[in-house]
């Protein structure tokens, strides 16, 4: 034990140390708990008077209490049940600490940023109704001792949905934000998007004013024409909430939204990874280049529970399944086709001879165009 003592005495007799650091970096030594009582001991019996600073920190921990008032402060405007706290140091704190513990070869005592955070840590649980936690906090907060400055960031939060579209000439996705490249700024008020009408438009101006979030990142399945409706059940979507202070907030499984609907709204623990596999019923309004008879139409017939082959020039081959076909002529060159396919499938291109096999224009020999498409249902 009085070997012990004496690498205290060394330590305190040649350098100066706050009753955190001296109580940390000895508590191994003389084989105490690491606290500001045991280093206020210490200092006390081995250490000198003196008005200089810590060596190691500073004195840093006299500026937690301002650091923990302006996160209280800003986290005030968040929802959080957790959080975990991150430290920003200068480099040379760490290099002192490394000094000492090298010089008296002090093993297995926590460094001064893990000691700071704890401290750091305990007066700001003393105020807020939160746990501290490593792994998928909801908040988390940055304490920047450099410029004494505090950055809060919430987890993400992620929503499924379903959208029905009312109108035609309203495109689903929105461009990107030209000053930004869409991750988000003063010219588009954070969005990340231009501000232009779109289907991505509405449904992120819903959830940025509803969860009070920065962005929202929406994961699509499946697309559709700026002409086509979107009826039945809707478009399916997922959608990704970044920095959201109002996650608690209760959402409604619809919401109407004028142009479009939403339906079937609800959050998410996480968000489906790879892709989602589909189904759809869609409508096709074809015109043909020269009259159209049923019996061509009939033709159609040899569509169903076939392959179609999709052989683009700088895409991999892709290759979708249509299960029910039908058709009805509604004047000498044009008829409503009826599909309930695999989703992905590029309507137009099949409709019109292009790179996908089986096409219809082949198959009825009478170059086709694709009018306009709508969704009938859409089948996850």
């Amino acid at each position: 034990m009085k070997t012990q003592f004496n690498i205290a005495s060394k330590i305190l007799q040649h350098y100066t140390l706050c009753e955190y650091c001296a109580g940390r970096i000895l508590s191994k030594s003389v084989g105490k708990p690491s606290s500001k009582f045991l280093g206020k001991k210490l200092i006390s019996k081995f250490g000198n008077i003196s008005e200089k600073k810590c060596y190691i920190c500073k004195n840093i921990f006299d500026s937690l209490e301002f650091m923990k008032i302006n996160i209280i402060e800003k986290s005030s405007g968040y929802d959080f049940k957790t959080f975990h706290l991150g430290i920003i140091l200068k480099p040379s704190f760490l290099e002192r600490d490394d000094y000492i513990k090298s010089k008296f070869k002090i093993k297995g005592v926590e460094n001064i940023k893990f000691s700071i955070a704890t401290e750091l840590t305990k007066k700001i649980s003393r105020k807020i109704n939160a746990d501290r936690i490593s792994n998928n906090p909801d908040l988390f907060i940055e304490a920047n001792f450099k410029d004494e400055s505090c950055r809060l960031r919430a987890k993400p939060l992620f929503v499924y949905g379903r959208y029905n579209k009312k109108i035609r000439n309203l495109t689903q996705k929105q461009q990107s934000c030209y000053s930004c490249n869409g991750i988000g700024c003063h010219n588009c008020e954070f969005k990340g998007i231009e501000n232009i009408q779109s289907i991505e438009e509405l449904i992120s101006n819903f959830f940025i004013n509803k969860f009070d979030c920065k962005q929202v990142k929406i994961n699509w399945i499946g697309g559709e024409d700026q002409s086509s409706l979107v009826m039945g059940n809707g478009r399916p979507f997922f959608g990704k909430l970044l920095n959201p202070k109002k996650r608690n907030r209760i959402l409604s499984k619809t919401f109407d939204l004028k142009v479009i609907s939403l339906s079937e709204l609800k959050k998410l623990k996480v968000q489906p990874k790879g892709f989602v596999t589909f189904k759809s019923e869609v409508s096709i309004t074809v015109e043909t280049e020269k009259p159209i008879s049923l019996t061509q139409l009939k033709k159609l017939k040899i569509l169903e529970n076939s392959i179609i082959t999709d052989f683009p020039r700088d895409k991999k081959n892709s290759q979708k399944q249509i299960y029910k076909i039908g058709y009805k002529k509604i004047g000498k060159t044009q008829f409503i086709l009826d599909l309930f396919v695999d989703g992905g499938l590029n309507i137009k291109s099949f409709i019109q001879n292009s790179d996908i096999t089986p096409n219809v224009s082949d198959l009825i020999e009478n170059r086709c165009k694709c009018i306009q498409f709508d969704f009938k249902n859409i089948l996850v």
